[in-house]
């Protein structure tokens, strides 16, 4: 790497802007509180990174699951945009006879492609009910790594969808469980990969989440589940198999506010709510039979925040993520020379990520910080191509160097 670059790298900022612009409360209150309050914010971000090699040049996000292992080109590219900017609208509304709170959130930001504006939240939320899009269920909205990155570890579920969800808590207040009906997140046509006739169908029935989750003085603990049925049609004729997933998650918080996050999540036709596989195509796949099947699939990840003082704080982050398609009726890899191969076989996918930042706060809620982005993306397959048995593994890594300025309020 040339030194002219890592000193731009160093040097350049991501600026992130956290403030309500404007603020209305109502004259009249309820103990104390404004029945009205309404404010209205922007979060501004110049996000900004340099990739050193591995395949994932110009792209937006570092997200390992896109490498192309055949590939070659290692050339470096450099980027910065403001696609990560939001603008949020919040309200709150005390209900006078009976108390009881009503809040609600609209935000969006401009990552709808090349700039365009794109919906991120909307939903309303009393005491025990939540009706709109918010974080799917499957996840824990508690938690995210503090990293320059937007993509986040290779197996997190980052998803945001429509859905209605109930809440309560037990005779124990600090244990919560959360049951919701969420729009159907289904994808298992979008790449050639898989060169067979399964068509894309309208889904008929909502995914069923259902959590639980301890609170404690220093985080908590969670445990959440997903079932879903996934309907499609082959050879003109319609057909649903069956997806379920679980995942476990923590966050752990010292008291000199060191922090520590994990997630483990597992299941069988839940690729689309990972964050390394979603969009790619992978929920469900043919075998030798003829059957279409889940796809199975497991990964997991963690982050430690550690600050070497009030102000200067670094993160370390590790995450995998692993599918396989066994016994796969056919699959094509597109070689750089255009070469197809179709097998008959087992397919072993497997992710790795690995992030380290250091930041600094030179100022209340203003952080400058600087990252090494590195992960992999390894492929192992066996199995017939032109009625020979053969074997491979493919391996190919990417670095990127991330590098951020931020602001908070």
């Amino acid at each position: 790497m040339k030194p002219i670059l890592f000193f731009l790298m160093l040097f350049s900022l991501i600026s992130y802007g956290q403030d309500r612009v404007l603020t209305v409360t109502s004259k009249d209150s309820i103990n104390g509180m404004p029945v009205l309050k309404t404010s209205l914010g922007a979060n501004i971000k110049l996000n900004g990174f340099y990739d050193a090699f591995g395949g994932l040049q110009g792209n937006e996000t570092f997200n390992v699951g896109i490498i192309d292992v055949f590939g070659t080109d290692d050339s470096p590219s450099f980027h910065m945009d403001l696609y990560q900017t939001q603008l949020r609208f919040e309200a709150t509304y005390f209900e006078k006879k009976s108390g009881q709170r009503v809040y609600t959130k609209v935000e969006s930001d401009f990552w709808g492609g090349n700039g365009a504006m794109r919906l991120r939240l909307a939903y309303v939320e009393t005491r025990h009910w939540q009706i709109g899009q918010n974080w799917n269920n499957f996840g824990d909205e508690l938690l995210w790594p503090n990293i320059m990155e937007w993509e986040g570890p290779p197996s997190g579920v980052w998803i945001r969808t429509p859905h209605i969800k109930y809440s309560n808590t037990f005779k124990d207040e600090n244990w919560i469980y959360e049951l919701s009906l969420e729009a159907p997140v289904t994808n298992y046509v979008s790449f050639e990969e898989f060169g067979l006739n399964v068509e894309e169908v309208n889904q008929v029935t909502p995914d069923l989440t259902v959590a639980f989750k301890k609170a404690f003085p220093w985080g908590h603990l969670r445990l959440s589940s997903i079932a879903r049925n996934i309907r499609y049609e082959y050879e003109e004729e319609l057909g649903d198999i069956f997806g379920y997933g679980f995942s476990f998650s923590g966050l752990y918080i010292t008291p000199r506010r060191n922090m520590f996050q994990f997630q483990i999540v597992a299941g069988k036709g839940i690729t689309a709510y990972m964050t390394s596989l979603s969009g790619l195509g992978y929920d469900g796949y043919l075998n030798v039979s003829g059957d279409f099947v889940s796809t199975p699939a497991a990964g997991g990840w963690a982050s430690y925040e550690y600050y070497f003082t009030r102000k200067l704080h670094s993160n370390f982050v590790l995450g995998f993520t692993r599918y396989n398609f066994l016994d796969v009726q056919e699959f094509e890899l597109i070689i750089e020379d255009q070469e197809e191969i179709v097998i008959q076989g087992d397919f072993i996918n497997s992710h790795f990520y690995g992030i380290v930042n250091m930041m600094y706060d030179p100022f209340p809620r203003m952080t400058i910080g600087l990252e090494l982005d590195y992960g992999w993306k390894d492929i192992r397959f066996n199995g017939l191509i032109d009625n020979a048995f053969q074997e491979g593994d493919k391996r190919r890594d990417a670095m990127r160097i991330s590098f951020g300025f931020m602001f908070y309020i």
